[in-house]
């Protein structure tokens, strides 16, 4: 009996040693991060990376994002999908302010931006912290910006036009179809923030605009024919114009500054015209912000812009 006893005890160890085996095969590999490749319009080839994260989280699309520029790419190439809220881990802070800049630099409309976050935890200790940015326009962006841009195109290009005379359609167009909107200096801009004519709509809609407008309506116009064009904002100036991809190289316009005031019928000035940097800055008036939280320079902005079109890249 002793004996048998023995045994017993041995085969009961021994299929413990099977189960615990088991269960450990069971128990769910760590989660690996996994890079997939943009096939979108924006930063196409461009690679994001998938955060593996463990069971427990319920976003099943979450991203490891090294930057705001990462943050900001990412958020465009979903924004082409209608996709306006991405999930995200960093390991360094993100400013929202910053990332704001560069989504503001390509999108030819206002929104706004909202940033969460969601916290996994467990008998109140934290385990994981996830984030999330969510794009919200302020403005109806199909009937008030970009179907209006297309029919513009519809009107004034035709296919057998080369990029170079493409922009020159859409800047002279500009000019001709719209008058800078005066009013708008005597508004209270602390109070006032959503007039037409700080969009791309004041152009499409109403033939008037300041600055963000007429930036905004070439970006816009821009994008229908896939010609590469980020807009430059200076907040020391108070002031925006467009970096435009001309084909072969990167040159700047600035609309506003060609459309006299008071509006003159018929005339159209050339003096900001696809210039190089140098001699966009040669005239003493414009100038570029210096890096900020919330202000991008003049190498950000170009930096973002081979990110945005690496097909630009020198």
């Amino acid at each position: 009996m002793s004996a048998m006893l023995k045994q017993f005890k041995k085969s009961v160890g021994i299929c413990l040693l099977v189960l615990l085996s088991s269960c450990s095969l069971l128990e769910p590999k760590p989660a690996v991060d996994e890079m997939i490749v943009n096939t979108s319009s924006y930063a196409h080839g461009a690679t994001f990376t998938l955060a593996g994260l463990p069971a427990y989280v319920e976003e099943k699309e979450v991203y490891r994002i090294v930057d705001e520029q990462e943050l900001a790419l990412l958020s465009l190439v979903k924004s082409e999908e209608d996709v306006f809220k991405v999930n995200f881990v960093s390991d360094d802070p993100i400013s929202l302010n910053k990332t704001f800049a560069y989504l503001e630099s390509v999108l030819p409309y206002s929104f706004k931006l909202s940033l969460g976050e969601m916290n996994y935890t467990r008998k109140d200790e934290l385990l994981m912290s996830l984030q999330s940015l969510e794009i919200m326009p302020v403005v109806d962006v199909a009937s008030q910006v970009m179907r209006p841009a297309q029919d513009w195109n519809e009107n004034y290009i035709t296919s057998n036009m080369t990029q170079k005379e493409m922009i020159k359609v859409y800047h002279d167009q500009l000019l001709l179809n719209t008058k800078y909107d005066t009013s708008v200096l005597e508004l209270d801009l602390s109070v006032v923030q959503d007039h037409p004519s700080f969009e791309a709509m004041g152009v499409f809609l109403y033939q008037t605009a300041v600055c963000s407008g007429y930036a905004r309506a070439f970006n816009a116009l821009a994008k229908t024919s896939k010609i590469p064009s980020l807009i430059i904002s200076s907040l020391s100036m108070q002031h925006a114009w467009n970096l435009v991809y001309d084909g072969y190289e990167w040159k700047y316009i600035d609309v506003t500054f060609n459309d006299p005031i008071p509006d003159r019928q018929d005339r159209v000035l050339y003096t900001y015209y696809l210039l190089s940097e140098n001699q966009f800055l040669s005239d003493g008036k414009h100038r570029f912000d210096k890096s900020g939280d919330n202000t991008l320079s003049e190498d950000e902005y170009l930096e973002f812009a081979y990110l945005v079109y690496p097909e630009t890249r020198p």
